[in-house]
């Protein structure tokens, strides 16, 4: 069994590659999906982040509003900080229990960390290689715009508590250029798990 790690900034269409492995048969563990988990209405990381920042960001009926917290971490360096603190730890516990149970039972696929903070969390530790996904910032931006209705500078000040591109080009093993067509896309994706398979034979 291989585990990739797979990242790529905001808005540089890593959902879209992440979606295309697991239509290709990839076991796909997605980092996000289990920090929604600890922080959905009675998660686990629920009590630490009121103690944090406070009742205003959760909703009357106790479930966290993620938009209102969103706005607060990503415009402020240390409470991006203290929401990772919270977060980061029990996600890379409980993805690397999901990794030993996948080789407990044998799993033979490619199995995919999908994690947009692969490298500022740690996460590449837990992984055999790192695909990073990268795409023209002016193309992120509009993506972010149309898909998210978010504004330019809000964008910006997002893009600016990850860690460059260039910064994370130094740190992964392959990178996926998403800057073209779909096809193109999907092109760069099938030779990564060719050479992949090829290697597990």
């Amino acid at each position: 069994m291989i585990v990739i790690g797979l990242t790529g900034g905001t808005g540089s269409g890593k959902s879209t590659v992440a979606a295309y492995l697991k239509g290709k048969g990839c076991h796909i563990i997605d980092a996000d999906k289990i920090s929604r988990e600890l922080t959905a209405k009675g998660g686990e990381a629920l009590g630490a982040i009121m103690s944090a920042f406070g009742q205003d960001v959760f909703f009357e009926d106790g479930s966290l509003d993620r938009k209102k917290l969103g706005t607060i971490v990503f415009n402020d360096t240390q409470k991006l900080k203290i929401l990772e603190e919270i977060i980061t730890r029990k996600v890379i516990e409980l993805t690397l229990q999901r990794i030993a149970k996948l080789k407990v039972q044998g799993n033979e696929s490619i199995v995919v960390l999908d994690a947009p903070l692969l490298f500022e969390c740690g996460m590449n530790d837990c992984t055999d290689e790192n695909w990073l996904v990268i795409c023209e910032q002016e193309q992120r931006v509009n993506r972010l715009m149309k898909r998210d209705g978010m504004e330019r500078q809000s964008i910006f000040d997002r893009m600016a508590n990850q860690l460059r591109d260039d910064e994370k080009i130094i740190l992964a093993d392959y990178i996926i250029d998403n800057s073209g067509t779909l096809e193109e896309l999907y092109r760069q994706i099938d030779s990564l798990i060719e050479r992949v398979e090829n290697e597990k034979k």
